[in-house]
């Protein structure tokens, strides 16, 4: 494989098809004002362009097993977010698009293709300095909308 994204909890991998596959990212600056005044670690975007696929997954691959996870949703947004000690590493979907269903997966979140499209999104972000539950910084980054 390439280029592969690594977070302090793990390297993040994808999925097409149950394949493990290359995928780009890129660095990802929101304009939102909590995260300028106090940035993440980490804040990335993958998309996978591929033309025909039934499900496409992005998850970490833990250097820990028992890191704590969870899960949660906003608006056409769904994530699962991985916590240990003063880190937290989230990864966020797009959802409630009738183009594909979305999942919250144990080690992260999936597609699975409802209509023809031929690219897909995920947000992927973390902090070294995180400060509780109330902390939404990396929920922020990895927003898609």
């Amino acid at each position: 494989m390439n280029n592969r994204l690594v977070t302090p909890l793990g390297e993040i991998q994808v999925f097409v098809d149950g394949v493990c596959s290359d995928y780009t990212y890129e660095k990802f600056t929101p304009n939102i004002r909590t995260l300028q005044e106090q940035p993440v670690t980490g804040s990335y975007r993958i998309t996978i362009t591929k033309s025909e696929w039934k499900t496409i997954r992005c998850i970490v691959s833990l250097c820990d097993t028992e890191i704590q996870d969870s899960e949660g949703s906003d608006e056409r947004y769904s994530y699962r977010e991985f916590i240990k000690d003063n880190i937290i590493l989230t990864i966020g979907a797009g959802d409630d698009d009738p183009a594909f269903d979305t999942n919250q997966i144990r080690y992260g979140m999936e597609y699975i293709n409802k209509a023809a499209m031929d690219q897909v999104m995920f947000g992927v972000a973390w902090t070294t300095d995180y400060e509780g539950p109330f902390d939404i910084r990396t929920q922020l980054a990895t927003d898609l909308y």
